[in-house]
């Protein structure tokens, strides 16, 4: 199994930012912005593959993965005043924008600020608002602070993720964890710092923010969903191609919320056409 590269880390309004670096400086650059609670790891597989085309950066966003924990909280535009400190730090001019999750909110949000600068966005299973169903669904037991061994994470993970391989979920499980002084094993994600379930999911204000994004943005926008995450619904993908001015779509079989981790080789096969 291939490794992550170096870890870099880059200073970033006040906190220092992990992040990791594929390809030729030369190519067109591609930034990867993970998931809520993950990390820059879940994306080493799609950057080998695009690392071919593209001068990749992931970075693991504040208060997650090895990146510092941010005292000054986490709302959405502080990930995004991030994202373009990291861009103007390294000089970037046009960019393709890869996000899971809260990534893809990240993405739509810095794009409609910064029209000039991306070319194209993939959102990997998240949308402006969550379907009917997960806004309905009861609420997911409380995740566990601690744990006595790697296996004991890899089986609370594996108890929510069917999808994943061992070998896959068992790399993803330690790309999260950290050990603590006890002994035991703590998430790396600064969980206590977030709230829990996320605003976006309810806040008027900020759903009508990524609406406003989706309809102002000019370049495409490409939705991957997981074929059994239940977040995007049809009418939702609807919704957006219709408002949003170049928006398409594709699912990806046997996956969850985090596409690239529950399927790699077909979220590289969902993916490639469009990038």
């Amino acid at each position: 199994m291939s490794q992550m590269p170096l870890q870099q880390s880059a200073f970033i309004n006040g906190l220092n930012l992990a992040y990791y670096e594929w390809g030729d400086p030369a190519d067109p650059t591609l930034i990867c912005l993970h998931s809520h609670t993950n990390s820059a790891a879940s994306w080493r597989e799609f950057a080998e593959y695009a690392s071919d085309q593209y001068h990749i950066f992931a970075i693991d966003q504040r208060g997650h993965g090895n990146s510092e924990w941010a005292s000054d909280g986490y709302d959405r535009h502080k990930f995004v005043k991030d994202l373009g400190e990291f861009i103007h730090q390294k000089n970037i001019t046009n960019l393709t924008l890869v996000g899971c999750s809260m990534g893809g909110w990240h993405s739509i949000l810095y794009t409609h600020a910064n029209p000039n600068l991306v070319s194209k966005i993939v959102m990997v299973d998240i949308a402006p608002e969550p379907s009917t169903e997960r806004l309905n669904a009861p609420p997911s037991p409380p995740t566990p602070m601690s744990f006595d061994s790697v296996d004991e994470v890899f089986t609370w993970l594996r108890s929510g993720n069917p999808f994943a391989s061992d070998d896959r979920l068992l790399e993803e499980t330690k790309s999260r964890i950290k050990p603590t002084d006890s002994g035991k094993w703590t998430w790396k994600a600064d969980l206590e710092g977030f709230e829990n379930p996320l605003p976006d999911m309810t806040s008027d204000s900020l759903i009508a923010a990524y609406w406003n994004a989706i309809e102002a943005i000019e370049c495409p926008i490409y939705e991957i969903r997981g074929a059994e995450s239940g977040l995007v619904s049809d009418e939702v993908l609807s919704k957006m191609k219709e408002k949003g001015k170049d928006v398409t779509s594709t699912d990806v079989e046997k996956a969850g919320h985090v596409v690239m981790v529950d399927q790699p080789e077909a979220f590289i096969d969902a993916i490639k056409d469009f990038i």
